[in-house]
């Protein structure tokens, strides 16, 4: 059942009020009852069931009756990617977000086709935020700020990962044939593949490179490859 975001939701509280685009999908999409149970997700791992004790014409009223603070993966891993053409770069943040993603990593590359717009993350943002909900996912990766590659790859390190490329000049090596001393923030490149100039900065960083797959793989699947292998792993 899909879940409801409540970001104030705690393991104390015993009632809560929807409002907004929540209460809208309650009242006009699923068409809730007094007596119905729904249920709650905070995004920082609380996720509980709600009985509805109230419906106005602004929001509903929630009883609390049961929550449970579920433990964070044991092994976190980010996306880092190259902005795609037609916002294939949307289906990247979804599906790597159903898979457990802790954070993204969006970057602007030498043969990016397009650049960040005033939306582009916020866009980002209310995708991750869907798709916890769909899944019930009860922690909403963090989007991060789309940057050029050299401060993207600054970023990743200062958050406590450790970048690996994705490369398919690696056909010998795999992701599980590297030791990670750190939280993995793969890294996915354009539709274009990686400038030589930036092949030289993963070098100089001493960034490995691993493959994912026999074949050549669209940008969006190579994402979401890299996080199912790593879930698997």
């Amino acid at each position: 059942m899909p879940s409801y975001y409540t970001p104030e939701l705690t393991l104390t509280s015993s009632f809560i009020t929807l409002e907004g685009e929540e209460f809208h999908h309650l009242s006009h999409v699923k068409r809730i009852d007094t007596g119905d149970s729904i249920i709650l997700n905070n995004g920082k791992g609380i996720m509980a069931t709600g009985r509805i004790c109230e419906i106005n014409k602004r929001n509903v009223q929630l009883e609390i009756t049961s929550s449970e603070l579920i433990s964070p993966p044991k092994s976190a891993f980010a996306i880092s990617f190259a902005l795609l053409k037609n916002k294939h770069d949307e289906l990247i943040v979804e599906k790597c977000t159903e898979l457990g993603a802790s954070m993204f990593f969006p970057l602007v590359s030498e043969y990016s086709v397009r650049t960040p717009s005033h939306n582009t993350n916020q866009r980002f943002a209310r995708i991750a935020l869907a798709a916890i909900k769909q899944c019930d996912n009860p922690y909403l990766p963090s989007v991060h700020p789309s940057l050029a590659l050299g401060k993207a790859l600054a970023s990743i390190k200062e958050n406590g990962y450790l970048p690996i490329l994705c490369s398919e000049r690696r056909p010998d090596l795999w992701l599980r044939d590297i030791q990670l001393d750190a939280s993995p923030c793969f890294l996915i490149g354009p539709e274009g593949g990686w400038k030589e100039s930036e092949y030289e900065l993963f070098a100089k960083h001493k960034i490995p490179e691993i493959t994912i797959s026999q074949l050549i793989l669209r940008a969006e699947t190579a994402a979401i490859a890299i996080a199912a292998q790593f879930v698997a792993l």
